[in-house]
């Protein structure tokens, strides 16, 4: 590289002493870009290490070449011609700083470069110099750059909404075309840089015009809201519009703004709403129908039930055993129809939320061996065969409400027997499981088909059976699935075509298993006193209207030899002959023609020759909340019909036989 120098008489002018020329050199030499010293005809009579690494040239190759060289062919001839220009008119300032041009490489690569030039001027004539460095990286870095703000203003964009940056002094930075729409209209010109409050003033006049009932201004209304971390204001606009405003604050201390029109959530919820209303208005119909429809069959069925149970009592004028034999018929088809009944008012008290369980430890020995007691008649008309598994110390005790858990399992038990086949057998089982115990009833029946068992606990699903002559309704593992849910249980089965099912009840154990928990033993019967001829009289009164349930109540009494009755087809009537005649006992029907049961008992309430008269309340509305209705008119018991006959026996002797040990 000397003998270069030494053969460039232009670039010897610059110093005449050697040393500083070698220091010159050593300096140029290292520098990191690359440094070229061109004539005013454009060879180059110098270059440095990092020209010759970056160009991918030997040492010394490019002496003496032209600087067009390092310049790919297509822009060589421009090159030229702005040297030759900037020769014959000669600079006394540097002609360019950061200029971005391409550079060619040995091989033929091009590469984005940045170039400094600087003219010099000397005796012998100009000197051109220039810094080059390869930007490829920073082009790549801007690129990348580029394209995240291309993709950043494109998702600005395409957000739905208006959508707004503002920095820490509250200034906007950035906005969508939606944003900016809205404030077009009130301002001209750009409007990026403008204060938050003077575009909210902008929105003011668009969204509240004159005189609108929104007094105060958005602005106002959102001073407080603005200044918090994050919120949300909802805004009523001049058109109808449901608009709102999201705020979101940045690390930085600037605010992220957007305002959505909400208008079509706003109306769907308000649909929403409507629908709700009028579901809960058609759930209250459907209750109101199945309280209705209760009654109304209840009624009847009181009459049927009722009479066939005083036929098979009837001791002055007995039935023959052909004769019992058909009252059994009439009695198994009325507690057939009775139990569905209560089957469709479980379902609907389940549904509108207002059954209630009562959940107690359950000795689980005490309940299966209940369940085949009532189940036993029932399986041997079937011809099959019951019988339980002893009950081991883990699975001895439940939590569960124990009438509940009766129904369910009373349930899986008699469709057991229903879909079981002639001598076969059904099991009732209980062992620990996982921290529960699972109840389980197992027969080997005719099964359950693959493709009927997921709707197998959907309401009036049968499993195929709908059409077939075994009696249901399709809801009762309805209502046994959420009671035991209502328990904190839950159910399942298992089920093979043709070889038979397993249906299984899960509760958890108790904290602590009491040695004996609700035994709920039935209580023995007793032979009343009040059918002697011996002892005090009593006087009942029964309001009722209809003339099939006081012939009931008259034969069922006759029996009762101290006991008169006295019936009143409404309660003005009943009234009337009570408080003539204090009686021991007054039975009220609720729905009466004219005054209700309800008010009735109230007046006795409130009159002293009848105020502690108890009063037996006898209806067919059987839904919960017409047990509670009654309950708070001062009854002293709420009995629903068809009237179980030992169940109103009993409660008439616990009010007038103490007397008699008086």
């Amino acid at each position: 590289m000397g003998d270069v120098i030494a053969a460039a008489p232009p670039f010897l002018a610059l110093e005449q002493r050697a040393q500083p020329d070698q220091i010159f050199r050593r300096l140029l030499a290292a520098a990191p870009d690359a440094v070229v010293v061109a004539d005013s005809e454009g060879r180059m009579v110098f270059v440095n290490e990092q020209t010759e690494r970056l160009f991918g040239y030997e040492p010394g190759a490019l002496l003496g070449q032209p600087v067009e060289l390092l310049v790919p062919e297509r822009a060589r001839s421009v090159h030229g011609a702005q040297r030759r220009r900037f020769a014959e008119k000669p600079r006394t300032r540097p002609m360019g700083s950061g200029l971005d041009l391409l550079g060619r490489k040995r091989d033929g690569r091009e590469f984005p470069i940045e170039i400094s030039l600087s003219p010099l001027a000397t005796s012998d004539g100009m000197l051109f110099s220039a810094s080059i460095r390869d930007i490829s990286e920073r082009k790549q870095a801007d690129a990348v750059v580029r394209r995240s703000q291309a993709h950043l203003l494109s998702a600005v964009e395409s957000i739905q909404g208006a959508f707004a940056i503002f920095d820490g002094a509250d200034r906007l930075v950035l906005c969508n075309s939606s944003y900016r729409q809205l404030v077009a209209r009130r301002l001209s010109g750009e409007i990026a840089g403008r204060s938050f409050g003077e575009l909210m003033d902008a929105l003011d006049h668009d969204l509240f015009p004159p005189g609108n009932a929104a007094e105060t201004p958005l602005l106002a209304a959102w001073s407080s809201y603005h200044a918090a971390p994050s919120g949300a204001l909802d805004v009523l606009s001049k058109d109808g519009q449901h608009l709102r405003v999201v705020e979101r604050r940045t690390a930085e201390g600037g605010t992220v703004t957007i305002i959505s029109d909400v208008s079509d959530d706003v109306r769907h919820e308000q649909e929403l709403r409507h629908a709700q209303a009028l579901a809960e208005a058609a759930s209250s119909a459907k209750s109101e129908f199945l309280a209705s429809m209760s009654h109304e069959l209840r009624t009847p069925l009181n009459a049927i039930l009722g009479f066939a149970q005083l036929l098979q009592r009837d001791r002055k004028n007995p039935l023959s055993s052909r004769q019992l034999e058909r009252v059994e018929y009439v009695l198994q088809g009325g507690e057939h129809l009775l139990r569905l009944i209560d089957d469709v008012l479980d379902l609907a008290r389940i549904e509108s939320g207002s059954i209630l369980v009562s959940l107690e430890p359950v000795q689980l020995a005490e309940v299966l061996a209940e369940v085949k007691t009532t189940l036993d008649p029932m399986a041997a008309r079937a011809q099959m065969r019951l019988r339980v598994e002893p009950v081991t110390a883990e699975s001895a005790c439940v939590i569960a409400d124990r009438t509940r858990l009766k129904q369910v399992l009373m349930n899986f038990g008699s469709n057991a027997i229903k879909y079981g086949r002639p001598q076969g057998s059904a099991t009732l089982s209980a062992r620990a499981w996982d921290g529960l115990t699972r109840i389980s009833v197992a027969d080997d029946g005719i099964g359950i088909a693959r493709d009927k068992q997921l709707a197998l606990f959907q309401p009036f699903q049968r499993a195929g059976q709908e059409a077939g002559p075994i009696e249901g309704t399709g809801i009762g593992l309805v209502i046994s699935k959420r009671l035991a849910e209502l328990m904190g249980g839950t159910v399942g089965f298992e089920s093979v075509e043709g070889q038979g099912s397993n249906f299984w009840i899960q509760l958890p154990h108790p904290v602590a298993s009491p040695e004996r928990v609700n035994p709920g033993r039935e209580p023995s019967p007793v032979t009343s006193e009040l059918a002697g001829d011996q002892g005090p009289r009593y006087l009942i009164v029964y309001v009722e209207d209809n003339p099939s349930n006081i012939a009931f109540m008259q034969d069922l009494l006759a029996d009762f030899e101290r006991v008169e009755l006295i019936t009143a087809p409404t309660a003005e009537i009943g009234l009337e002959i009570a408080r003539a005649r204090p009686p021991d006992v007054i039975i009220m029907d609720i729905n009466l023609p004219g005054m209700s049961g309800i008010e009735a008992s109230n007046r006795l309430k409130q009159w002293p020759e009848t105020r502690d008269v108890p009063i037996l309340a006898l209806s067919a509305a059987a839904m919960i909340r017409d047990a509670a209705r009654v309950t708070g008119a001062g009854f002293y018991r709420y009995l629903t019909k068809p009237v179980k006959v030992d169940e109103l026996t009993a409660t008439l002797e616990e009010l007038l036989t103490p007397k008699t040990s008086t």
